[in-house]
């Protein structure tokens, strides 16, 4: 816990969905339906109350279209939470500078939904119908927001990350029912996303990395066999291990633990 664990995952992911959504260009239309002129939607990051106050011109009315993001909590994917995984290495540097080049360790990220409220606020019904029209039949059934591994990490090459975006499937509409007469009208629409997104951790200490590992390697004898418990080969014979001082001590058979180990080299006797 002591360990600063802050690399903008969430911050960087509703920006990438407010990108994907921003660009929305709606049309007034005639009475033949012809455009006479195009309006530039405006997405902001703030409650659609706060928004009310800051977009009132100094003459106090209101510029719409506009439409307001904001997170309404965060939950762990149990869906994603496979097993109690340690982490993963991250090898960093030059590979031909033996001298500087470590290997980075870093546990395995939280998956993470981020829930995101959108508040669509519009003057006229067709301004309405037109930024619906805009994002929901991409969102049939969900789209990709494509980000990278955090750059504290300092990959070579970088990760690509690839997080679904699923909307919730309905959309509640508010009409200006009871309203100040000297109020302008507005319709309202609130919808909601889930964005499938991760939480890093913090690196632990860097190991170095390991060059070279020297090793003698003997001829095997014909008559080479292993003993290992209750583990049988395909032929029926039962292992003996030989010690070091058997006429037998000869191997091309080299085993290294995940640390690494060196084990052997060791006899055996028999025909393999």
């Amino acid at each position: 816990m002591l360990q600063k664990s802050y690399h903008f995952e969430v911050k960087d992911l509703i920006a990438s969905f407010i990108d994907a959504f921003d660009g929305t260009v709606i049309k007034r239309f005639n009475q033949n339906r012809a455009s006479e002129k195009e309006i530039k939607v405006r997405y902001l990051y703030a409650p659609k109350q706060r928004i009310l106050f800051d977009i009132l011109t100094p003459g106090q009315n209101l510029t719409l279209p506009v439409v307001s993001v904001t997170i309404n909590g965060l939950t762990r994917d149990e869906n994603r939470v496979f097993n109690k995984i340690a982490g993963f290495y991250v090898p960093t540097g030059n590979a031909a500078s033996k001298k500087t080049e470590k290997t980075k360790f870093f546990r395995t990220p939280t998956p993470i939904d981020i829930g995101v409220n959108m508040s669509i606020l519009t003057r006229y019904q067709s301004d309405m119908d037109q930024i619906l029209s805009n994002f929901i039949p991409f969102n049939n059934p969900y789209i990709i927001l494509s980000w990278q591994i955090p750059s504290a990490y300092e990959l070579d090459v970088p990760q690509e990350i690839r997080s679904e975006v699923l909307w919730s499937g309905s959309i509640d509409l508010q009409y200006p029912v009871e309203q100040d007469p000297t109020a302008k009208s507005m319709i309202v629409a609130d919808t909601r996303f889930t964005i499938k997104g991760w939480l890093f951790p913090e690196e632990v200490d860097p190991v170095k990395n390991i060059f070279y590992i020297n090793a003698y390697i003997g001829a095997v004898s014909s008559r080479a066999l292993l003993e290992y418990d209750n583990y049988y080969a395909l032929k029926a014979q039962a292992y003996t291990l030989n010690s070091p001082n058997s006429a037998f001590y000869n191997t091309d058979v080299i085993s290294l633990s995940a640390n690494p180990r060196f084990i052997g080299p060791v006899s055996i006797e028999g025909d393999v």
